[in-house]
């Protein structure tokens, strides 16, 4: 005799997720309605699934072993379904993403995201700047900056620092100016829309206000990046971005201190999230609560 297949779905999503609540979030159903699949379903096998506590939920023995059974179960029933009856669009998840974050963070995990869900297709755009409606043509947005609406919800994912850095050869070059931070007769490259200025910056580090000379405006952080690793001038930008480049050597701290960024990064989905985006945003929360961003300090 087989198992119900609504208990299995229940218990799989409770195991993978850690929680009767978000399992409820994911199925669409209530969190006694999900207890109540759990609870057949025990009774069905004649064994304790899960401990429950105020953290979540804990896997017995017997069902760390089961739980395999039933995911590679659900999993070849899903393949095979959508083999023999063709993909279906709400399988297609929208997303749409600052450059910067795409290319230097997003783009890089995107296989782990297939692994763990691979009935799920991406369907992404690079953008500059955020939507002025948001989540009309995209079900996810990670966009710098949000416009305010009110059938969507903005989450700041990320408390950033300004930095200012250059390329390698431009800080050997100019070591002197850089070591006391007398930058007006050095050149800068300017990302267009940011607010935070170079007068800013020193002056939040307590230097004498000497501002380069901006001799480069460009549209987005990335190509900033670049710009400055081809050693074109001195570039102000977020930590979170810099990270992998300062990491990497092609930029260097051109001047020691650092600076909290007033603007953000932020998610954006519908108030009411499908079960694909729920997905998307759990797995997201994971990838950058695992993150320490650097930070200069002087």
């Amino acid at each position: 005799m087989l198992p119900p297949l609504k208990s299995l779905v229940a218990f799989e999503a409770v195991a993978r997720l850690g929680s009767i609540g978000a399992a409820a979030r994911e199925l669409h159903v209530t969190q006694a309605a999900v207890s109540l699949q759990l609870k057949s379903l025990e009774q069905f096998l004649g064994a304790t699934l899960c401990h429950r506590s105020q953290r979540g939920v804990t896997l017995t023995h017997e069902a760390q072993q089961y739980l395999p059974v039933v995911t590679g179960t659900l999993q070849h029933l899903k393949v095979q379904t959508q083999f023999l009856f063709g993909e279906q669009q709400a399988d297609v998840l929208r997303v749409k993403v600052n450059h910067s974050i795409g290319h230097n963070w997003l783009l890089p995990k995107l296989t782990d995201f297939a692994q763990k869900h691979p009935f799920i297709r991406l369907d992404l755009s690079l953008v500059d700047w955020p939507s002025q409606l948001p989540c009309q043509e995209a079900d996810v947005e990670i966009t710098n900056g949000f416009t305010e609406c009110g059938n969507t919800r903005a989450e700041r994912l990320f408390q950033e620092n300004w930095l200012m850095v250059c390329s390698p050869e431009f800080k050997r070059k100019h070591i002197e100016e850089l070591a006391t931070a007398q930058l007006q007769h050095l050149p800068a490259i300017q990302v267009k829309g940011y607010e935070e200025s170079w007068i800013q910056w020193l002056n939040h580090n307590q230097y004498v206000l000497h501002p380069p000379s901006v001799q480069l405006e460009i549209t987005n952080s990335l190509h900033g990046l670049q710009a400055a690793k081809y050693g074109l001038g001195i570039l102000l930008v977020r930590s979170f971005v810099a990270k992998e480049w300062l990491e990497s050597g092609d930029v260097v701290i051109a001047v020691e201190g650092a600076m909290p960024s007033e603007s953000a990064h932020y998610l954006i989905t519908n108030k009411q999230r499908t079960a694909k985006v729920n997905f998307f945003c759990d797995w997201l929360h994971q990838q950058y609560s695992e993150l320490t961003p650097p930070a200069c300090q002087r």
